[in-house]
């Protein structure tokens, strides 16, 4: 009856209430209302891509998907006692809890019923990655041919990129340069040939720099490249208004630079942009022959294959830069071989118990030993990290009004992956047959390019060097918190990197949430 897609929707919940969860392929958050049984029911898609928010307001439960919509609705904007320090940890992004005191986070894969008789609100997993591990699949994967695992993942990832273009608006595509990107910006010109890539790049840091990888990929497919010079000036712009977009501090300086990339798109009249985000924590993406876990799977030969894979690939700006990082890390006094890995965590589960589905450490135990303990690390990449980058390209994409889709995320993917051979996953280099995919449709410099944190630069600095520095100091997030003026001052001194972006933005949301202040206000007392 109508020309929407949220029409088909109503229609299968209708039918089948909750237990359509399970059937949908694609990114949500709703709300349904059953007025038979009289229940409310909310509920978030299976990876998190879309955000949804809880709050007690009175005898009533409220809903939105930011924070900001509940603090206007009238939800009390009160902190949460301590949760300063999640900033730090990281926790906060991907927790059930926020930095305000009764709001809470739905967790992805997660279902929220609401007796409306009563008030109770019960919350429970309808999905989890674990949910895709299948040991009859498993074993039968194993036996076949690395060429014919290729030939499948291609074929699958084909389909999940036709079903990411449907619909009756413009789209294109994000592209960095980097192989997920590039991948999927090369399978979706297939299907559609005028399709615009967009991209961004830092020339303040030539090894962060992924303009020249970008333009080789767009200038070998024949695709044109809309890209985004970044400035210090550029993204001070819009440092204020993507952090109150994001409905919290920002976790690094890439929001700012996805607002913009996103307002560049509007601009042109595009309303979805592809992105290759979930690559990396699928096929092993963020892990170094350094590893622990990957070390101890690895033989001698394989990790000395990895090293030199990464080694030679790179940069030659940023192999200098990391061989130097080695060898002070190797100084007097302290160990070699130390690890590099995220610093995961179990977001707590909607029953408490710190685990959201089954435990991921117990998801490998048919593979024992160094294989089992190395697919556990990548499957908690998965469950814990993943979140919060989701929400960040999502919100910060919404913030110009541009849907974010994930074709890697597509469940049949997901499937695939997460069931493959650990060796295809993740070797003779990181990332494995993803790799040998890429190889068929890019150049062999993209195809196996290490992975560069372009987005992620020192923003920290381009803040301190414009911004008053009583703003922090004697500003509102110290005394919100209950922090000690000489605390607030270490804690400022002490911060490097995105940690000093972090505290800047925390103190522009507090600003914003607890003293009521417009962004209008705030810019005009942040810069100097």
């Amino acid at each position: 009856r109508s020309g929407g897609d949220t029409e088909t929707l109503l229609h299968a919940f209708a039918r089948w209430g909750p237990a359509v969860l399970p059937r949908l392929n694609g990114q949500f958050a709703f709300a349904a209302l059953d007025r038979d049984r009289n229940r409310l029911f909310l509920a978030r898609d299976r990876f998190g891509i879309k955000p949804l928010y809880l709050a007690r307001g009175g005898p009533g439960l409220w809903w939105a998907s930011e924070p900001a919509a509940l603090l206007a609705a009238g939800v009390r904007s009160a902190p949460r006692s301590g949760s300063w320090q999640s900033l730090f940890d990281l926790s906060c992004y991907w927790d059930d809890g926020t930095l305000v005191e009764g709001i809470h986070r739905l967790l992805p894969g997660s279902l929220a019923e609401v007796d409306l008789d009563t008030g109770e609100l019960t919350v429970s997993s309808w999905a989890s990655p674990s949910d895709f591990l299948d040991e009859t699949r498993q074993a039968s994967l194993q036996g076949r041919s690395r060429r014919g695992l290729v030939d499948q993942l291609e074929t699958t990832l084909r389909d999940a990129v036709h079903d990411a273009l449907l619909g009756d608006v413009p789209m294109g595509v994000l592209c960095s340069g980097g192989v997920d990107s590039s991948l999927i910006t090369a399978l979706a010109r297939e299907e559609q040939p005028g399709l615009v890539a967009f991209a961004a790049r830092y020339r303040g840091a030539p090894g962060l720099d992924e303009g020249p990888a970008a333009t080789l990929v767009a200038g070998a497919l024949g695709t044109e490249l809309d890209l985004l010079e970044v400035t210090r000036e550029g993204w001070r712009a819009g440092f204020v208004a993507s952090t109150l977009h994001f409905g919290m501090p920002l976790a690094n300086a890439s929001s700012v630079v996805i607002a913009q990339l996103a307002q560049r798109a509007r601009r042109r009249g595009v309303k979805v942009l592809l992105t290759g985000e979930g690559a990396d924590e699928l096929f092993g993406g963020y892990s170094r022959a350094s590893s622990a876990h990957l070390r101890e799977f690895l033989s001698p030969g394989q990790r000395a294959a990895l090293t030199l894979h990464d080694v030679a690939l790179s940069p030659p700006q940023r192999t200098a830069v990391a061989v130097a990082r080695r060898l002070r890390r190797r100084g007097p006094g302290t160990a070699p071989g130390r690890t590099w890995r995220w610093d995961v965590r179990h977001p707590p589960g909607p029953g408490g118990d710190g685990v959201d589905g089954p435990a991921a450490d117990e998801s490998y135990a048919h593979h024992p030993g160094p294989r089992g303990r190395y697919e556990t690390l990548l499957l908690q990449d998965f469950q814990v990290t993943l979140g919060h980058l989701l929400n960040r390209m999502d919100t910060n994409m919404m913030q110009e009004s541009v849907e974010a889709r994930v074709p890697f995320l597509d469940p049949r993917l997901v499937g695939l992956a997460l069931n493959l051979p650990l060796e295809a996953r993740t070797l003779p280099w990181n990332k494995g047959i993803l790799r040998d995919v890429a190889r068929r449709h890019l150049p062999l410099r993209i195809a196996h390019r290490p992975k560069v944190y372009g987005m992620i630069f020192d923003a920290g600095s381009w803040i301190e060097e414009a911004a008053r520095p009583g703003f922090l100091l004697d500003g509102v997030f110290g005394a919100t918190f209950g922090l000690r003026a000489d605390d607030l001052r270490s804690l400022a001194a002490g911060a490097r990197g995105s940690d000093r972006v972090r505290l800047w933005s925390a103190e522009v949301w507090c600003r914003a949430v607890f003293a009521g202040q417009s962004p209008s206000a705030i810019e005009a007392e942040l810069w100097a």
